[in-house]
């Protein structure tokens, strides 16, 4: 079990999937075992989780609850997966269940981070940071934790430059991981601040989702190794595709809308996606699809979602007024 936990441990920092088979492997002996012991449970959960099989996931996690209720790991998890499903209840029921199982900063950011994408973004800012503020000796990952949350509810307001301070923090407060180095490099480039994406791929090559990012900067200021970069990114889905790892993500549907400019391609791919996966992002990116590919009223569910959860959002309120509202039979 520590190695399958150390496996997880590096897919989450480098965003090398091939870890996530390394730590099945290793617990190989229960993986179809529904009564497995709760360490196995919980790993095998975060595996699902990672592999974004999330239906599996919550069922362990679900199991894990009834094992030991007070777990403090399988309700944070259990919290985020409801969060990206757009389960919001549910996830901020799990929440709150952690008032007296974990210390205060660690609640306040779970609620924040979801209760931000019902309506009260500002709201849920001011709180967590005046909880960061009256917290003494953060544990450097949490203060991580806590710095991208922030700077997620800032971008969503349009507060760039608060945005970017947070992330200065997130970044300094212990070493990168994959997705502080992910969400980082899209703030990047919604800032159209193209020579750092590049830069950021050049100084951390091993992390391999940075390369769409590189590719999309390179596009975008017509660099000479743009179309290498590209390539690059044909041969790694395509390595996916071969090893059977391959999952039709908001950033497949990134290259292919706009790398390979297949607007229907892209939005079969969003929506694909968004089945799963409910987070702004995923809005973003299916609304986006759907307009380049002349078929607005395919977004209207996602919209719809969107202005039922009052989700606040400025890269998204200009386009949703391209999309209308669903029909109701």
């Amino acid at each position: 079990m520590a190695r399958a936990s150390e496996d997880i441990e590096s897919a989450r920092a480098s965003g090398d999937p091939r870890y996530l088979g390394y730590a099945q492997s290793a617990l190989a002996p229960w993986w179809n075992l529904k009564d497995a012991p709760l360490p196995v449970i919980l790993l095998r959960a975060q595996i699902h989780q990672h592999n974004h099989s999330f239906e599996a996931a919550l069922a362990d996690l679900d199991h894990a609850v009834v094992l030991d209720p007070r777990n403090p790991q399988a309700r944070l998890t259990r919290a985020a997966i409801h969060q990206v499903q757009g389960n919001y209840a549910a996830a901020i029921a799990d929440c709150r269940s952690l008032a007296l199982l974990v210390e205060p900063l660690i609640t306040a950011d779970c609620m924040s981070r979801v209760s931000s994408h019902r309506g009260v973004a500002r709201d849920a800012y001011r709180k967590l940071l005046a909880m960061r503020d009256r917290s003494d000796g953060m544990e450097p990952r949490q203060h991580r934790e806590v710095e991208l949350t922030l700077a997620d509810i800032s971008t969503r307001l349009g507060e760039i430059d608060t945005a970017r301070r947070h992330y200065d923090q997130a970044l300094a407060a212990t070493d990168v991981d994959a997705y502080t180095l992910l969400t980082f490099a899209d703030f990047l480039l919604e800032q159209r601040e193209y020579r750092q994406v590049v830069e950021l791929f050049e100084r951390h090559p091993d992390y391999a989702d940075l390369l769409l990012r590189a590719a999309l900067a390179s596009r975008a200021t017509d660099a000479g190794n743009a179309g290498q970069l590209s390539q690059r990114l044909r041969e790694q889905y395509a390595a996916h595709q071969r090893r059977g790892d391959f999952v039709a993500s908001r950033d497949y549907a990134r290259f292919l809308l706009d790398i390979e400019g297949k607007a229907s391609a892209a939005l079969d791919a969003a929506l694909a996606n968004w089945k799963s996966q409910r987070e702004p992002a995923d809005a973003l990116i299916v609304v986006r699809a759907a307009i380049a590919a002349r078929q607005p009223a395919a977004a209207a569910p996602v919209a719809a979602f969107v202005r039922g959860r009052g989700l606040e959002d400025v890269r998204l309120t200009p386009l949703l007024k391209q999309i209308p509202s669903e029909r109701r039979t």
